[in-house]
């Protein structure tokens, strides 16, 4: 500590252990508004993010059109990515069309329901994939929100 005490001293001339060696108006004038501000702790603009308590509370879902599959197994196009929010369990289906997502969601509920559970709120990017009236009367059916 005393090498870094001496390396203050020789930079700015100021002897770091005197108390008199900085006057109060010296100081005030030295530090700039700008460099104050710009060390201040900032606050998270983002709002928490409050965790649910249980598995399968809430499944983040999304249908993602990826040519690296297609590419691979042009067999497949899209990808439906279903995320449990609790457990961050995840699980993948391959999709040849987008029309099969309404398949891939009741094979997911009755995987879900093989496993003594079922989803509470499912959670999308607000696509319009998910808007399809058959594949909302399968969630109000299951009484998914």
């Amino acid at each position: 500590m005393t090498d870094v005490k001496r390396l203050v001293n020789m930079s700015i001339d100021i002897d770091v252990n005197s108390t008199d060696s900085l006057k109060k108006e010296e100081f005030s004038e030295s530090i700039c508004e700008i460099c104050v501000i710009d060390k201040q702790n900032r606050t998270s603009s983002r709002k928490s993010h409050i965790r649910v308590i249980k598995v399968d509370e809430l499944v983040h879902s999304n249908l993602v059109d990826d040519d690296k599959i297609s590419k691979i197994d042009e067999e497949f196009r899209y990808v439906v990515i279903m995320i449990d929010d609790y457990s961050q369990y995840t699980i993948i289906y391959l999709l040849k069309r987008k029309f099969d997502l309404k398949d891939v969601l009741r094979k997911y509920l009755k995987f879900m329901k093989i496993q003594s559970t079922s989803i509470q709120r499912l959670h999308s990017d607000n696509e319009n994939e998910y808007a399809d009236h058959q594949i909302i009367e399968l969630l109000e059916e299951h009484e998914i929100k």
